[in-house]
């Protein structure tokens, strides 16, 4: 064999090794975010439910009212100032970044 192709043979071999390293490495990192990526998916289909059946939230929301008025209140202005505040971040970032 000549110098040449034993140095490519050389180069090929740790190429492999760290190749190998590289996808262990990636396959570990990905199982510790699958949690995270489920957590993730419940929400969406949660979110996607909540928007598909819009009667069952204005249920849920008219119990709520019923069976604990102060804290629905509580819960009514919270979430409208959130809304509020929402509206403000979106304005700001509109007026101080370029558009894409």
């Amino acid at each position: 064999m000549n110098p040449r192709a034993r140095v490519l043979a050389h180069r090929r071999e740790r190429l492999v090794r760290r190749s190998s390293f590289l996808r262990q490495q990636t396959e570990f990192e990905v199982l510790g975010l699958q949690k995270a990526f489920t957590w993730i998916d419940r929400i969406q289909d949660a979110w996607h439910w909540l928007r598909a059946n819009p009667l069952a939230v204005a249920g849920g929301v008219g119990a709520l009212a019923l069976w604990r008025p102060r804290r629905a209140l509580g819960l009514g202005l919270r979430a409208w100032s959130m809304w509020r505040l929402a509206r403000r971040v979106i304005a700001l970032r509109a007026a101080f970044m370029p558009p894409r």
